[in-house]
């Protein structure tokens, strides 16, 4: 009888405790339904992609099943203000932060429900990219060329319509665009006939009464 009890008792020991551990772990499990929590959605493989002109960047990390994360993320570790949520449930995840200040570091960890991941107790981390200079290219002026009237500068013509005919026509014409010397003149009109330093109108004058023209 003394054996028998001590087996009933050894039994009895054991089912408590058996009873005990299913407690804690029906507990725990309990737990972890509530929160959404689990080793299967810890986030896996976490990488930061910024984009080359310096204002978004990708998140994105992998996960052993389904799960809706929410990136939060600041500019300093102690503020993560900012929040990127994902749209759908999925295993493979890619959130993109955007807008971001160009050539800035940037923090940010991941949640999933009530569980907060991040790289062993501090904030992941990527810096953003320089902005990219814009280069106006440069347009090259091709000088126009007028071409000059076959006739050349006419003495004798009010080119300049004022009603007067003096040597400012001349020069109304070559400003136009004319030849100023005739084909058939010999006074070119870039010569200092009077030497006084200065090349005008009144050069070619003279030139014209020296040639009896």
């Amino acid at each position: 009888m003394k054996g028998s009890s001590t087996i009933k008792s050894i039994l009895i020991i054991v089912i408590l405790l058996l009873v005990g551990v299913l407690g804690v772990l029906g507990v725990n499990t309990a737990k972890t339904y509530l929160s959404g929590a689990s080793a299967d959605t810890e986030p896996k493989n976490v990488l930061a992609k910024p984009s080359e002109e310096g204002k978004s960047a990708t998140i994105s990390w992998v996960s052993d099943k389904p799960t809706t994360g929410v990136v939060e993320y600041g500019t300093t570790p102690a503020s993560l203000l900012l929040r990127a949520p994902e749209s759908d449930s999925t295993s493979s995840h890619a959130v993109t932060l955007s807008p971001l200040k160009a050539n800035t570091n940037y923090y940010f960890r991941i949640r999933i429900g009530e569980e907060v991941f991040d790289n062993n107790g501090i904030p992941y981390s990527f810096k953003t990219k320089a902005a990219e200079v814009e280069v106006v290219p440069t347009v090259a002026v091709v000088p126009t060329v007028v071409s000059s009237n076959t006739g050349g500068c006419q003495t004798g013509v009010d080119y300049d319509k004022n009603g007067t005919i003096n040597s400012l026509d001349m020069l109304s014409c070559v400003r136009n665009g004319a030849s100023a010397t005739p084909a058939n003149e010999k006074c070119p009109v870039d010569v200092d006939y009077d030497k006084n330093g200065v090349v005008n109108s009144l050069d070619r004058i003279k030139c014209l009464q020296a040639t009896k023209l």
